[in-house]
């Protein structure tokens, strides 16, 4: 074995595992600067959503970036990779299927719901 080796085991081995574990941030670190009676008790985490208000979530995060990157409501395949929608770039030719070479968010709706997506 060469030196370099050698060195790297030692070190694994004179690792101890509660290091490893330690290093691990289980919560937020605390602000050195604030006395304990300023810091906000962290609010728990809301409950997830579901059923109608899942859906309206996943078609808000889908709509945004789209309308975003769109001109007057129109993406081109060339806007849709320069604003890294890449999915969107990579598809472009199956979601324009009336080949208008610019497409409508609603037509990235359509070619999502027909290949199963359950959108409102």
């Amino acid at each position: 074995m060469n030196k370099r080796a050698i060195a790297i085991v030692a070190c694994l081995v004179a690792t101890p595992a509660a290091a490893v574990e330690g290093a691990i941030m289980e919560r937020e670190p605390c602000d050195p600067c604030k006395p304990p009676h300023q810091v906000k008790a962290a609010r728990p985490p809301a409950p997830p959503s579901e059923g109608a208000a899942l859906r309206a979530q996943v078609e808000a995060k889908l709509r945004a970036p789209f309308e975003a990157a769109a001109v007057d409501g129109w993406l081109t395949r060339e806007r849709a990779a320069a604003a890294g929608l890449g999915f969107i770039a990579a598809h472009f030719d199956a979601i324009d299927a009336r080949r208008r070479g610019a497409i409508r968010y609603e037509d990235f709706r359509q070619f999502l719901v027909a290949r199963g997506a359950v959108l409102d």
